[in-house]
């Protein structure tokens, strides 16, 4: 029995492997290899222990090792990957509310009974388990030494380690927590530290911008974009006035570390950014902004996410998440805040709520619009049966509601008067939507373009474009918003030691980088789905 339990606990998700869509071969040879390692170490140690000692210890690594691995099996048995680092990261910062719309759209009865399963069968093991006689270590020095030496190897080696699912799980946890505290410490440390942000050509009126992020909205569903439903006939209406980008990608397909890098100079070559240099809030409020955060979207003063600490800069913030409404609840707190003091020039950040799952969640009943059975506009597909297609009925449903939403803010912004005002709005990522295959949602494991692919709008009031014609609009040019930083300084005129001209959507000096998806290279990505 206790032959089957370590079996069971070590062997079983590196059996299922294969099941992996995201592993290659040579993954799967390797972390079968690791485990079994394992396997062979802790059952040769277990030789040599009493049995109740060994009924305590087995007691304790089913009780370390039963979560992660409901975990990861309940993923691969619904999304058909195996978890990767960047998405164990998420696992720690997702709210309460959002698991358990993602529990609700994503896990069947069969996936639920199977890890209820799952978990039941080792502890009918750890009961039943016999006392046997165990070995003297010094009649068997080799056997001992092997197995300790084993363990320690796999479980201190951090390449080694990671394939091992709940060493990896915890270890994520402990790296995790560790370098957050230490970001929390240096970006609170930095706040007392002299840096010099200037404005350029300071206008003699105030300026306003608005920045809205935008959350898990597929521009291909958008008929700004060529969608042939007419999910945008309000943003649609504005014509060349809002710039439409065409080709901007996001650097991750999860939201906070979306958020992490917009909001700071953090790029894939260069994570220490996020801790070493200004964020963008730090930016604005040391040119003499008043800054602002107006969230639908949960954060924490208590900084229980990584980028809750990006978010705490803002001089005043507005957490509207906590009343589980639509996003129309941002629109009432934006025009207080433009009324206020309008001889200010003003950052505001909006964070939308968006296009996130489950998409019927987003909207109200008067946007229940369209109907596949009426329209015929989704197209068919092998992995398009009747449910996906209703799915993508109420995912277009929330893409009208967005529209709503948007024009909403540019109409706040055009009524202002005696000051410029500029709104970009992108989303953090985006969605695939049946696009390849039976799946919708994100998820890094299964990456694909139209979760890399992000919408990117900029409308400016006229009086901001008379006022800075030094500015590019080129719609067509290929863009990150891993640079988005840059940009929005750009269009706010700000001067600091760190600023980089080539990195800016709208400078006349801008040059295309390599675009990274977080390892991949959207290239690659795109090359793989084009096959």
């Amino acid at each position: 029995m206790q032959f089957f339990f370590l079996f069971y606990i070590l062997l079983l998700v590196p059996i299922l492997c294969p099941l992996a869509e995201n592993f290659s071969f040579i993954d799967k040879i390797a972390v079968f290899l690791v485990c079994g390692l394992l396997f062979a170490s802790i059952w040769t140690l277990s030789l040599f222990i009493s049995s109740k000692s060994e009924k305590v210890i087995y007691s304790v690594m089913l009780a370390i090792s039963i979560i992660p691995g409901s975990i990861y099996l309940a993923y691969l048995l619904f999304a058909n990957v195996m978890l990767e680092q960047n998405s164990v990261t998420s696992l720690f910062e997702t709210n309460p509310e959002e698991s358990k719309e993602f529990v609700a759209h994503y896990l069947s009865i069969w996936v639920i009974v199977g890890v209820l399963v799952y978990a039941a069968i080792p502890i009918v093991m750890v009961c039943t388990m016999r006392s046997f006689r165990p070995l003297k270590i010094r009649e068997h020095k080799t056997l001992f030494i092997f197995g300790i030496i084993t363990l320690l190897s796999i479980v201190g080696i951090n390449r080694v380690s990671r394939s091992v699912y709940f060493i990896n799980f915890y270890k994520t946890f402990v790296s995790y927590k560790i370098r957050t505290s230490g970001e929390v410490k240096d970006i609170r440390k930095r706040q007392t530290e002299p840096y010099e942000v200037k404005i350029n050509q300071q206008d003699t009126i105030p300026q306003v911008f608005v920045i809205v992020i935008g959350e898990s909205l597929n521009k291909h569903h958008m008929s700004l974009y060529g969608y042939p439903r007419n999910t945008n006939p309000l943003l649609s209406q504005y014509g060349d006035s809002l710039v439409v980008y065409q080709d901007i990608v996001a650097p991750h397909v999860h939201t906070i570390p979306v958020i992490r890098s917009l909001l700071s100079m953090s790029d894939y070559e260069h994570s220490e950014y996020f801790s070493k240099k200004p964020s963008m809030y730090e930016l604005f409020n040391r040119a003499g902004y008043d800054t602002y955060l107006i969230s639908n979207q949960g954060f924490s003063e208590e900084l229980r996410s990584s980028f809750d600490i990006l978010f705490s800069l803002a001089g005043t913030k507005y957490n509207l998440a906590t009343y589980k409404q639509h996003d129309d609840i941002i629109l009432p707190v934006l025009d207080k805040v433009l009324k206020k003091d309008n001889k200010k020039n003003k950052l505001i950040i909006i964070h939308l709520i968006g296009n996130h799952m489950a998409y019927e969640f987003r909207y109200p009943k008067e946007y229940i619009v369209f109907n596949n059975k009426k329209d015929g506009l989704v197209p068919d597909a092998l992995y398009r049966d009747e449910k996906a297609k209703k799915t993508i009925d109420r995912y277009d449903n929330s893409v009208l509601y967005n529209d709503s939403i948007i024009n909403s803010v540019i109409l706040s912004l055009k009524e202002l008067q005696d000051q410029d005002a500029v709104m970009v709005y992108l989303s953090d990522h985006g969605e695939e939507l049946y696009d390849y295959r039976d799946f919708a949602g994100h998820a890094y494991e299964k990456v694909s373009p139209t979760m890399s692919e992000i919408p990117f709008m900029v409308w400016i009031s006229p009086s901001f474009q008379k006022y800075r014609t030094d500015l590019v609009f080129d719609k067509t040019r290929p863009y990150s918003s891993e640079d988005f930083i840059y940009s929005i300084s750009d269009l706010a005129g700000l001067n600091y030691s760190d600023y980089d001209d080539t990195r800016s959507l709208f400078s006349t000096k801008f040059t295309p980088r390599k675009r990274y998806v977080g390892e991949k290279t959207y290239e690659e990505i795109k090359e793989k789905f084009e096959k």
